[in-house]
């Protein structure tokens, strides 16, 4: 099992809660390009400028089982679980979300339920759309590893 950060909202920054929603309630986490790059589990890396090459990942890395901290307005806003392979779609599903690029999630837990101080509420600032989390001691994978602890400590009864 991965870590992993993401933000889900178009280009659009003032749309990101909404795009969490949205996304979410839909049961997928995504992400797309400006301009329609096609299927990434065939496209050249070489291709992606810098700022995109963690994007390749999320078809070729992220997987089944892999947690995904999802993250609105450099606060966490939600944690899923990967439940899917990824997908690309041609034509974007209003039904799914806006992106052409997604993966099934399941076992969606809302940050500001877990925490429910704002004044405690830790920042992680993101300055891409998706970062595999590799250092155990950042922000970010400490609080996933937390929260995953809290998670499953709870009866299942609490988890329902």
């Amino acid at each position: 099992m991965a870590y992993w950060r993401m933000q889900l909202h178009p280009a659009e920054p003032s749309e990101s809660v909404k795009g969490c929603v949205e996304s979410l309630a839909a049961g997928y986490i995504g992400l797309d390009f400006a301009t329609d790059v096609g299927d990434l589990m065939r496209l050249d890396r070489s291709t992606l400028i810098p700022g995109e090459k963690d994007y390749r990942l999320f078809a070729h890395e992220m997987g089944p089982g892999d947690r995904v901290l999802i993250v609105a307005h450099q606060y966490p806003f939600a944690l899923a679980t990967v439940n899917g392979e990824y997908n690309y779609i041609l034509h974007p599903s209003k039904n799914i979300g806006w992106f052409r690029h997604s993966r099934a999630v399941r076992d969606v837990a809302y940050y500001f339920d877990w925490e429910t101080n704002p004044n405690a509420w830790v920042k992680t600032t993101m300055t891409d759309a998706i970062s595999p989390l590799r250092d155990p001691s950042s922000i970010s994978y400490r609080l996933i590893d937390e929260w995953v602890r809290a998670i499953t400590r709870k009866p299942a009864a609490a988890r329902q």
